[in-house]
């Protein structure tokens, strides 16, 4: 079975002050640094960002958000139609770290479903580290005319498989500068300080 992956790169990170995608880490960039920890998974890699963004993404397909100020949702939206593989795993530029056992566990419990999506213990959902069948395109239209930019909506609309995650420690987003700085403080001090990709996490 064919899996796309689709990489949200866009947005105006506010909070950050900054593109994302091309915030500096050793060795590259963020977006360079997600894209390492994936190579060879998926045979179609697309990146979804803002109207005239330029990503630091070689050999990937870049497709831009026609409709800026929706939020994620709309690169979701995007990544999808674009999408040659009916499952397509979504995820942010601004995860740095990846669980590559529990990202493959996700993959394989879309069987039956249209969303698979994690939920922490605390019961907050990670909808920018999940897997979304082309199937629900017709959905997140419906949202988007109704002005409705929720994912959290979607996911009432749609046969959505949640997933424990029940270590969360190595999921985080950059949000901010100090997120960043923090994550830069950590990455120089060596990898051991870091929660390795691929550690198994979850069900």
């Amino acid at each position: 079975m064919g899996v796309s992956l689709i990489i949200l790169a866009g947005g105006k990170g506010r909070r950050m002050k900054a593109d994302k995608a091309s915030l500096p880490i050793p060795g590259g960039t963020l977006i360079r640094r997600v894209l390492l920890q994936v190579e060879g998974m998926f045979d179609e890699v697309l990146v979804s960002v803002s109207r005239g963004q330029a990503v630091d993404a070689p050999g990937c397909r870049t497709i831009e958000d026609t409709a800026p100020g929706q939020g994620p949702l709309a690169g979701i939206l995007a990544g999808l139609k674009a999408a040659k593989n009916q499952v397509c795993v979504v995820l942010a530029c601004d995860i740095p770290d990846i669980d590559i056992d529990f990202l493959k566990q996700l993959i394989a419990k879309a069987q039956g479903f249209e969303i698979v999506v994690p939920v922490s213990c605390g019961g907050l959902f990670e909808p920018l580290f999940a897997v979304y069948r082309r199937s629900v395109i017709p959905e997140i239209e419906a949202l988007v005319r109704a002005r409705d930019f929720s994912i959290l909506t979607l996911f009432d609309r749609c046969r959505t498989r949640k997933v424990m995650l029940k270590d969360s420690g190595w999921l985080r987003n950059l949000n901010t500068p100090e997120d960043y700085e923090k994550y830069l403080r950590e990455f120089r001090k060596g990898p051991e300080r870091i929660r390795t990709p691929g550690k198994k996490s979850g069900t």
